[in-house]
């Protein structure tokens, strides 16, 4: 068959969002089908040389100004944010709204194809919508976050994306009406979906992040003799998702165990926001703390398999997302510090995962301070070893299949 990929990121791009349809576009390549995939540079460092080639494999990346002239901005982080919130106060849906309409336009003047597979986010993938018979019963949506029933939740501060909100909920409603299927990466939001009659229950599955099997099997990486816990990827400014708990709780960490401090350290991989750097000042932890910028795939694959301890904060403002790392993280088969609101989704996965030792609700410091502890002490015994775990369900190995037969035998069915 001849399938479209529709994704704002994909590799080399370092965003986290790529992953999955590199993943799927592996899984059709080896199907035999031919693959046409329309991208950004999102996420891409300098000139952008392609990580994955096949003859049957196409990757257009679309010049966008809007995403082009963020990515220069980012030398200069104040300007950055200012220019950032401007459009994405004033763009509708989004500011990836030249893209999807230029992406949209290269669909509909193409030769039909077999499959269209659309990854959200960003919203704005749905103006093809607009496009008269352009969406149909070969496309399928993957819902890697939550569009409407997340806005509900956290509405956009915008005044103008606040009045344009029902537009765009009545614009996704109409694109996965249009579509012959819905792919879900949390079951939260699936639910979400059905409950606010955004989607027929019919049209929907669920299928989980993924690790690559391929990646992980049998691999066996060398940990530092030093008491590390690394994040990947960002915090909030603010909330339960800002790093505040579990810095105040190493913190406490550190003043009740002040002989760990020489062989203690935290080190961060992602987008660092410098408002966070007065915390550091305030918990007096900079000297334990590293902060790197975001590393390719590739590397993040290596510093994850080969960490002491991986550290997960989940907000409950964010339980219709499934973050990726997670996944990644059950891969690695490392021990988890885990800061998860209780019955939230995430707490469920770490314990169905055998995970969730030293999982703690999201703003307990007290609990992050015994949790670090006990990590601690299990280091000191050279007893920080892989968890006794039970991941395979969320492997390649088990999911890829259940995507490509559901792929192969559209409409979907109901699945979990």
């Amino acid at each position: 068959m001849r399938v479209a990929i529709i994704t704002h990121a994909f590799p080399p791009s370092n965003h986290a969002n790529g992953k999955r349809p590199s993943y799927l576009v592996e899984a059709l390549l080896e199907q035999g089908w031919a693959v046409d995939v329309f991208t950004t540079e999102l996420g891409c460092e300098g000139p952008v040389t392609e990580s994955m080639t096949h003859p049957h494999l196409t990757v257009r990346r679309e010049v966008d100004l809007v995403v082009n002239g963020f990515q220069k901005l980012k030398r200069f982080p104040a300007l950055h944010r200012i220019v950032v919130s401007l459009l994405a106060g004033l763009m509708w849906p989004d500011f990836y709204a030249l893209w999807s309409r230029r992406v949209a336009k290269l669909l509909s003047d193409a030769k039909p194809y077999d499959r269209v597979i659309c990854f959200v986010f960003p919203p704005s993938i749905y103006l093809a919508a607009k496009k008269k018979g352009l969406i149909d019963g070969n496309w399928v949506f993957d819902l890697q976050e939550s569009v409407t029933p997340q806005y509900l939740i956290t509405p956009r501060r915008s005044p103008l994306q606040k009045r344009w909100q029902p537009k765009l909920g009545e614009l996704e409603k109409r694109a996965l009406g249009q579509a012959g299927g819905v792919v879900y990466t949390a079951q939260t939001n699936r639910e979400a979906y059905i409950d606010q009659e955004l989607v027929s229950a019919q049209k929907t599955t669920h299928i989980p992040y993924f690790y690559d099997s391929g990646v992980f099997d049998g691999r066996k990486s060398e940990i530092p003799d030093l008491f590390e816990i690394r994040y990947f990827g960002t915090f909030d400014w603010s909330g339960s998702r800002s790093p505040k708990t579990f810095l105040t709780s190493l913190a406490g960490f550190l003043k009740r165990n002040p002989e760990a401090r020489n062989r203690t350290q935290f080190t961060f991989y992602g987008n660092w926001l410098s408002e966070h750097n007065e915390i550091l000042k305030e918990l007096d932890l900079e000297d334990v703390v590293k902060i790197y910028s975001a590393v390719s795939y590739q590397k993040y694959l290596e510093l994850v398999s080969a960490s002491p301890v991986l550290l997960l904060v989940i907000s409950s403002e964010h339980n219709l997302f499934m973050p990726s790392k997670i996944v990644d993280y059950f891969g690695a088969n490392r021990p988890i510090l885990a800061y998860v609101p209780r019955g939230s989704e995430m707490r469920n996965v770490l314990q169905k995962a055998g995970m969730s030792e030293q999982t703690i609700d999201d703003s307990d410091v007290s609990g992050g301070i015994q949790a670090i502890e006990s990590l601690w002490q299990s280091f000191s015994s050279n007893q920080l070893n892989s968890m006794d775990s039970s991941t395979e369900q969320w492997s390649s190995e088990v999911q890829l299949p259940r995507y490509v037969e559901l792929l192969k035998g559209l409409p979907v069915g109901v699945g979990s």
